[in-house]
């Protein structure tokens, strides 16, 4: 497994170029109108393509919702995966690893083993990282076969504080998985 970490930007996805492929997956709260961070910028970029899933009462961001929507060529994505989170506040360090198996369950069923992410939630303020990385790691290894998890690269995408905390927790989680 290849891992990189990157900053939630708009410029920071551009980077990636056409290498990145893949899927995007990102996250959204239930009662986060408009929606925010990398979601709200990529729906931005997207000319608010998300926002009218969510106006048209097509996404609500409720638990475990899945989405799949295209990117039309906007981004260095393939695709894009959006997890609904449910209510903001029913949010915590259970429903983070719940979270992430269901993202990874449908990554896995699609045979996706390139994407990037932010880690569900809010990582270090909601949730602590060691229980974080802890329960990435497990629903890593429920969702995809070794031979998939041999073949992922997986791309982090937070904020310099949260990478800054959980750079070498993820790189230790990467050498774990082999």
């Amino acid at each position: 497994m290849k891992l990189r970490l990157s900053v939630p930007t708009l410029e920071a996805l551009d980077e990636f170029g056409p290498d990145a492929q893949g899927c995007l997956m990102l996250t959204t709260f239930g009662d986060d109108r408009p929606l925010r961070g990398l979601t709200g910028l990529v729906d931005w970029r997207l000319n608010g393509q998300l926002s009218r899933l969510v106006r048209r009462d097509f996404v609500d961001g409720h638990w475990l919702e899945v989405t799949l929507a295209p990117i039309s060529g906007r981004l260095p994505y393939d695709r894009l995966l959006l997890l609904g989170l449910g209510r903001r506040s029913d949010f915590q360090a259970q429903r983070f690893e719940e979270a992430c198996q269901a993202g990874f369950t449908t990554l896995a069923s699609m045979g996706i083993v390139k994407w990037a992410m932010p880690l569900p939630g809010r990582v270090g303020l909601d949730i602590g990282v060691r229980q974080a990385l802890t329960s990435w790691k497990r629903a890593l290894q429920q969702s995809f076969s070794p031979q998939q998890l041999a073949a992922a690269e997986v791309t982090v995408l937070e904020s310099p504080e949260v990478l800054r905390e959980v750079a070498e927790p993820l790189r230790s989680v990467v050498r774990d998985l082999g």
